[in-house]
């Protein structure tokens, strides 16, 4: 009998892998938050933020169709600069922060269920 072995990576586990692209999207955007809550005093600090997106591309040498993914960290102001040119606004950082850390948790589960289905597989049914 022979053995047949599966190698388990970003393709052949696509949405394992578009999951764990977006746990670090939001562990970035969670260290850039935290760095203008660091710089709410610092005069001239613009408030910064990141951005996620995703497109669906189609090669054309096999036309097989794979996902991309693009991370960018540009200048967000929060509000009109203060007297010293800072522009983070306190409130909107902490809901901000809030929103990465509910987002986060989502994802988290979204592939902890996801990784369970898939050893309920591997285990025939059983847990």
């Amino acid at each position: 009998m022979s053995e047949r072995r599966l190698v388990l990576d970003a393709t052949t586990l696509p949405g394992l892998d578009r999951l764990a692209q977006h746990l670090g999207y939001h562990v970035e955007r969670q260290s850039v938050v935290a760095g203008n809550l660091a710089n709410l005093d610092t005069p001239g600090y613009r408030a910064r933020d990141v951005t996620f997106s995703e497109a669906l591309t189609t090669e054309n040498t096999n036309g097989s169709t794979t996902m991309s993914f693009e991370r960018a960290t540009e200048t967000a102001d929060d509000e009109v600069p203060d007297e010293d040119g800072n522009t983070v606004a306190l409130e909107r950082q902490i809901a901000r922060m809030d929103e990465v850390n509910i987002q986060y948790r989502a994802v988290a589960e979204v592939l902890s269920r996801r990784i369970g289905m898939l050893r309920y597989a591997a285990g025939d049914g059983r847990t």
